[in-house]
């Protein structure tokens, strides 16, 4: 949510707007807890991925991850696109697109120690053995699929020829709290902890669904953009807040000086006229562009292009921009 980390850092008070302005909800209710599945929840074991498709015959091998809320369906038109280039793997992660969660692990531990990010990892080297993929150019879209990628790149440089961020986070990371851009790994867990117990547990479906991203965040077509958020909300809130939280404890960028395989970091414009951004809170630019400050100058493994006329999806936004830098980094490695 796009204002976690501004509730633990000001006091929360009702905005100043005119009268005919709509207000957020901010309510919560004290009888839900979001930290737990809700009763007769099915769950699938850890190591476990929600769903994988397979399209194309090409030599070169793509995994294709989807990140915070949405399944493999977000990959269909690229993948029809270059079935003929590529063998491509999309997964969906469990608890996304329909699919049943991992369990909520007992007893629950810091999200710093990201139980189900590690249960991805583990299954998409699983999924890697099984189809005899020796290695693999990773694909990651939005936040959480990121981390995914990065952490196999920085683990498993055996298996991981190369990695491709569209739209990749690198921390989270808002203006309204400059601080959190240096927050130590310690400083990470606690407050996303802190987040859990005061907010996450039990913020309302409403109140989740009023301050999450929106569909102007995700594509300049208005249409294209309600469709995405409703795929964004339609999880569970447990699944969503587990999934956010991990993603909030973890910050990669002390580990970037290791990397030894090429990352390409694309990036959206968000500079077409149209796109609306609340007053003073440039949250999406915070995330896709400013989470990676710096970042650059501690490997030189990273490379970044910025994609005009396109907002987070930019795979539906700008498509020959995205297959165009694509196709030039891959011909650039082995």
């Amino acid at each position: 949510m796009r204002i976690c980390y501004l509730l633990l850092t000001v006091a929360l008070a009702t905005p100043t707007l005119p009268a005919a302005a709509q207000v957020r909800s901010m309510a919560q209710d004290s009888t839900l807890n979001n930290l737990e599945h809700a009763a007769g929840t099915a769950t699938v074991p850890f190591g476990t991925l929600g769903r994988v498709r397979k399209v194309g015959e090409g030599r070169r091998v793509l995994l294709l991850i989807p990140g915070f809320g949405f399944s493999d369906n977000v990959w269909a038109e690229f993948m029809e696109r270059h079935r003929a280039h590529y063998t491509m793997y999309a997964i969906t992660l469990p608890g996304f697109g329909g699919t049943a969660p991992l369990p909520m692990p007992s007893p629950a531990p810091s999200y710093a120690e990201a139980p189900w990010a590690r249960s991805a990892i583990a299954a998409v080297v699983d999924l890697l053995d099984r189809e005899r993929v020796e290695r693999v150019t990773l694909v990651a879209h939005w936040a959480l699929a990121t981390q995914i990628a990065l952490e196999l790149a920085l683990d498993r440089p055996d298996r991981v020829e190369s990695v491709i961020l569209i739209g990749g986070v690198l921390k989270a990371y808002y203006a309204s709290s400059p601080e959190s851009m240096h927050w130590t790994a310690e400083q990470r867990g606690r407050v996303a902890d802190a987040m859990a117990t005061r907010w996450f547990r039990t913020v309302t479906r409403q109140t989740w669904d009023d301050n999450n991203f929106m569909p102007y965040d995700y594509a300049t077509h208005p249409l294209r953009g309600l469709f995405l958020w409703r795929e964004a909300q339609s999880p569970a809130l447990p699944v969503w807040v587990r999934y956010l939280l991990e993603f909030n404890a973890v910050d990669l960028t002390p580990r970037l000086p290791s990397l030894r395989v090429p990352v390409l970091v694309l990036q959206p414009g968000f500079d077409d006229p149209g796109f609306f951004v609340d007053a003073g809170r440039n949250y999406m630019r915070d995330l896709t562009v400013d989470s990676w400050t710096g970042a650059a100058a501690l490997s030189n493994r990273l490379s970044f292009v910025r994609i005009p006329n396109s907002r987070l999806f930019i795979m539906y936004d700008n498509p020959d921009a995205l297959d165009r830098e694509i196709a030039r980094f891959l011909s650039s490695t082995p």
